[in-house]
Formats: C-alpha cells, structure tokens, sequence
C-alpha cells in the first residue's frame, strides 16, 4: 500500500500541469463511486462538472486509483464518498492528494453521505481470523433505498453550504429526486410483499440493507468470511441449510465470478440473479431509481422461477 501510495504521488507530479478540469467554471466534484455521482448530478444540475474514481464494474473494495484520480481531486470543490471504510483506497487516494481539506472526517470540502445511515452488522470486535470485515458496520447501505433519500439529503446540504447562492435550486432539485424515489419505493415495497420472510443466499455481505428493507432472510453467503473464497466444507454445508429452508435465490454481484453460484444453484434447485451495486453497472441501470428497479424486477423473476 505504501509503494502505491509512492508511486501516485510520483506520477502526479508529472501530470500536474495536467488540464483535467480545463475550460470548466462550473462546481467541480470528485465522487468515489457512480452512484454518488448521479445522485449529484441530480441535485447539482448543470452547475456541476461531476468526476467518479471507481468503475462500476469492479469490485468497489480493490479499485486502485490512477494518477488522473489524484489530479482531479487536488483541482475539485468538492468530495463527496461513503465514509466508513467501504473505500479502503481512500485513504491512500488522499494521502496522495495532499489535500486536508478533503480528509474525512474533519475536512471541510468533503461530504460523507453515511451521516444519519442507522448502520447493520457493527462487529463486536476485531479480528483478520473474521475475514475482510468492516469496524463500522456493513457499508453497502446505498442498495435500500430509504438510505439513499439520507444520502441525497447529505449531499443537497453539503453543496448548499459552500453555494448559498444555490441554495433554493439545490433543495428544489433534491426534493423533485426524493418524490420520485419515494413514490418508487411505494410500488416496490408492494412488489415485493408477497416474499416477505422468503430465504435468500448471498455471495458477499452487499446486500444486508436490501434484505432488511424487503422482508428477506438471509441464510448465509457464498463466502464463508468476507473477502475469502468459498471453499468446498462451507458449500456443503450452506447447500444442506438451503434445502432445509428451501432457499430458491443466490443474489450475486456482476463482477464476482459465476461458477460457484452456479454449482450451488444446479445442486439445490436455486436461481441466481445478478443485481446491480452501482449505477451504469448494467447498461440498464443509468441512474439510481433505474438501477433499483432494475434490481426489483430481477430479484421478482428470480422469486417466481425458483417458487
């Protein structure tokens, strides 16, 4: 991680004539993930230029950010991330920077949109024997939906604090984004209803605030601890469970690979289903509500083909 560390601040040093926000006059704020970088977009309007760091295709745990990252954040307004330690590169990414200004979580510039999350699965205590876990909590909150009116909340109010002049236009726009999430939000809490207390399996702990929120129990995780590869003894034995419960659905994130889930689904009768973490992760998904209802529909197919 040091040597990392180094070597961004090397070449940042070389790129720093570099016109990463040339001609820009307009806001300009550095996302560590696309769907905070919609969600911004929504209520910055055209009064943003918005960057994000982490391809949404890729696992947001090992993104390794680029001399570009470095450089566009020493130029940004603003910073806007999940707090917590989703973003393990974070960290690094700012030491790089240079920037206090933007460390969380005193920095002034940055905009930690997990403020008001009640968070899940705050471990007890702390040990690498228990995997890749996380000291705060479970920090894939984003994928309920009433967490993402808190991070849109977040954001409106750090952007009306450096932009007061802004500041209706931004409450107007959060508001018109918060409507129509909640008015989606109705429609799927009754679509998804009729599984309140089904049994899912999951391949990562992605999905803890999504089950919550959509009355689904979660029996295990392809992974027997976060971040470890699933093994053959811990496959058996969640394979057992799952037929006992009559568990029907592996939920799995589209950069983890598929034979396991797969194997499981063919040995148990289950259906796995892809959902989407990000936004523009499925060419479907271009912005939060798609993304969401994207994952709806799916999870509701997945439900009928396995009942």
């Amino acid at each position: 991680m040091k040597i990392k560390k180094n070597l961004l601040m090397i070449l940042a040093l070389y790129i720093s004539a570099s016109p990463v926000w040339a001609g820009s006059n307009k806001i300009k704020i550095v996302t560590t993930t696309s769907t905070f970088a919609s969600m911004a977009k929504e209520i910055a309007g055209d009064r943003a230029d918005i960057y994000f760091i982490a391809s949404p295709s890729r696992d947001i745990h090992f993104i390794s950010p680029t001399p570009r990252d470095v450089m566009k954040l020493k130029k940004a307004d603003l910073f806007i991330h999940a707090g917590l330690d989703l973003e393990s590169w974070r960290g690094p990414l700012l030491d790089a920077v240079g920037r206090l200004d933007l460390m969380w979580p005193t920095g002034e510039r940055q905009i930690d949109v997990s403020n008001g999350i009640s968070l899940l699965e705050i471990p007890a205590s702390l040990s690498r024997a228990q995997g890749d876990i996380h000291a705060y909590g479970n920090p894939h909150y984003v994928v309920d939906p009433a967490n993402a009116l808190i991070v849109s909340r977040n954001i409106q109010e750090g952007l009306s604090r450096f932009y007061t002049e802004y500041e209706v236009e931004f409450q107007k726009n959060e508001k018109d984004f918060s409507e129509k999430l909640q008015k989606k939000m109705q429609d799927w809490d009754k679509r998804m209803l009729p599984y309140h207390g089904y049994w899912i399996v999951t391949y990562h702990r992605s999905w803890t605030y999504l089950a919550k929120r959509f009355g689904l129990e979660i029996l295990g995780q392809l992974e027997p601890k976060p971040g470890i590869p699933p093994t053959s003894k811990h496959l058996a034995g969640l394979m057992k469970e799952m037929k006992e419960k009559k568990a029907k659905v592996i939920i799995k994130e589209s950069y983890n690979e598929s034979r396991t889930a797969n194997h499981v689904a063919q040995e148990t009768g289950a259906v796995v289903v892809d959902l989407a973490q990000s936004v523009g992760e499925s060419k479907e998904a271009p912005d939060y509500i798609q993304m969401m209802e994207l994952n709806i529909s799916r999870l509701e197919n997945a439900f009928k083909k396995g009942s």
